[in-house]
């Protein structure tokens, strides 16, 4: 199952504490270790990144049995036992929203003290090199080839027109080679085929296309949606389903997903929904969650049958409040969905709904914002990230699993690097 996350880079203040429960201790070795085919220098096999607001470095997890590689303990002069602490990727000063390159073997990580982005290479567990960029981004994108990512700097400015364009980087050398002007450019989708990038923009009702393998690639403004904010694509790159926000997100236009025929630059399509500030696309079913406004009305989940554009849910299915972000799909048909914010008072930002049957599970508790969400491959266990911790569930039995795994600091993001 894939994940989808639309992050904002909002520093967490919330510090953790480091707790090792029921744990294997794994040493540090340069040269591999018992039962792992892996070369990184943490000699972790099955390793997940968590980006660290507070430390600026990356968490290293072993996601098949929920460890962190540590170093070894010592001795001081006193003879006192020095404790071992878990191994980290030193990247930066602090550290939001992280990328996974497409080939697995990049991951982009965001300074929102520097505004600059650093790459890191996987296989030898270092920074690689970095870019910074003119303003603030809120999130990137990997093109489908890993050369290029995509950025979105909705306020940094334009001579000639309204700030806010998208900076278009080469991985390879490390450098933006070009800007692509959008005004107040906010998130961004690209096709499957690396052909073409769908640019959503800050109160605008319209999705800027650019053809990136035209001669000269420029934006081209295409109205008549409702605040869009992502978008979705059919295997031949020729069809994208847009997820309009609507009155959430400024539009005097209704929340939908509507069927974008990209070749001809018309809308074929538009299924109304209860909410759409974030989706998930799982075969021919896309899940939309999102809230319906004036605020404190009951946010949404739906699904929609992409294939002949019809909405699976005859009614929505009331879930958890707040802005929709984050969305990861468990083996077991249990689609988490996350929020940046909520009133996280009775209940949490983060809901729960089986979409074998689309009803949703019990609340649960106030826990703070949802910023990432990792579905572990083998495993009916999800991590969630929210309130700047690490929680890890049971998708069995929609409960924290015994064994949970904390680290000092307030985390951000998860990205999964190997399987």
């Amino acid at each position: 199952m894939s994940n989808h996350n639309v992050l904002r880079g909002k520093r967490l203040k919330r510090v953790a504490v480091l707790v090792l429960t029921s744990l294997t201790v794994l040493a540090v070795s340069s040269c591999g270790g018992s039962g792992s085919s892996t070369t990184a220098p943490s000699n972790v096999q099955h390793r997940a990144f968590i980006t660290n607001t507070y430390s600026g470095n990356l968490q290293i997890v072993d996601t098949q049995n929920d460890t962190s590689p540590l170093t070894a303990e010592s001795t001081n002069s006193a003879g006192q036992v020095v404790p071992g602490v878990p191994v980290t990727i030193a990247v930066a000063s602090s550290l939001t929203f992280e990328v996974l390159s497409p080939d697995k073997s990049t991951t982009l990580t965001y300074d929102p003290n520097a505004l600059t982005f650093y790459f890191v290479d996987n296989s030898t567990e270092a920074s690689s090199g970095s870019v910074a960029l003119p303003t603030y981004a809120g999130m990137a994108l990997f093109s489908p080839d890993s050369t290029m990512v995509y950025a979105p700097t909705p306020t940094v400015l334009v001579s000639g027109s309204r700030p806010g364009a998208v900076q278009a980087i080469n991985v390879a050398d490390a450098a933006i080679t070009i800007a692509y002007d959008v005004p107040s450019a906010r998130y961004l989708a690209l096709s499957p085929s690396g052909q073409y990038l769908l640019v959503f923009a800050d109160n605008s009702d319209s999705v800027y296309l650019v053809n990136l393998t035209a001669s000269t690639p420029v934006p081209v403004a295409i109205p008549g949606f409702a605040a869009p904010v992502n978008a979705f694509f059919s295997s031949d790159s020729n069809t994208a389903y847009v997820l309009n926000c609507g009155p959430e997100c400024g539009s005097s236009g209704p929340a939908s997903v509507s069927e974008f025929n990209i070749p001809s630059q018309t809308i074929e399509a538009t299924v109304p929904v209860g909410g759409a500030s974030v989706g998930l696309l799982n075969g021919s079913t896309l899940y939309v969650a999102g809230s319906p406004v004036p605020p404190g009305t009951t946010s949404t989940f739906d699904a929609v049958n992409v294939s002949n554009m019809t909405r699976i849910t005859p009614n929505s299915v009331a879930i958890g409040d707040g802005y929709h972000s984050t969305m990861a799909l468990s083996a077991n048909n249990k689609l988490y969905i996350g929020a940046n914010t909520c009133s996280n008072t009775v209940n949490g930002c983060l809901s729960v709904v089986n979409v074998a049957d689309n009803t949703a599970d019990p609340p649960f508790p106030p826990n703070g914002a949802v910023t990432s969400l990792l579905p572990i491959t083998g495993r009916n266990v999800m991590y969630v990230i929210q309130g700047g911790y690490l929680d890890i569930y049971s998708t069995t039995t929609d409960s924290l699993q015994g064994t949970q795994l904390s680290f000092t600091g307030a985390l951000y993001g998860i990205v999964q690097v190997d399987p």
